[in-house]
């Protein structure tokens, strides 16, 4: 799956290189097969996705997402990650950051992120996406309880 998103974000990006300029000829035998270019797309597909997880891991360990984290819904060890699927027993605020339903599909919209219903459904890296997002655009307050 990965490899064809690689190959179409080749295509759709306008880096149409000739096939000799990404893919090394592995088996020096003058000539790039299909099974190269698989190989060679593996290598870009696994480099990519390396990269998003790193990406993901660092915002999920930025200071304040953590310390919300641990105030509305995981107080186990650092870096609190046990609280995705939490849900408030009084209220429909769910997920690591406890976004109250209607707040969640207005402010995951805005992140770029919409088709969860609750919060609690989206995975741990969206949920850490929205709420950054909530935080640098000025939604602090949503959290203002929590002393973070």
């Amino acid at each position: 799956m990965l490899a064809g998103a690689v190959a179409l974000l080749v295509t759709l990006t306008g880096c149409n290189l000739p096939v000799s300029q990404w893919v090394p000829d592995f088996n020096k035998d003058g000539k790039i097969d299909q099974t190269e270019i698989d190989r060679q797309t593996k290598v870009i597909a696994d480099s990519m996705a390396k990269g998003l997880e790193t990406q993901r891991r660092q915002t999920q360990l930025h200071p304040f997402l953590v310390c919300v984290r641990r105030h509305e819904s995981d107080r186990g060890a650092y870096p609190h990650v046990n609280g995705y699927v939490a849900q408030n027993p009084r209220s429909s605020a769910s997920g690591a950051y406890q976004f109250i339903d209607s707040s969640w599909r207005t402010l995951s919209a805005r992140a770029g992120y919409p088709g969860y219903a609750r919060a609690k459904q989206a995975p741990w890296f969206v949920q850490d996406a929205v709420a950054l997002h909530t935080f640098k655009n000025g939604g602090r307050g949503h959290w203002n309880g929590t002393g973070c």
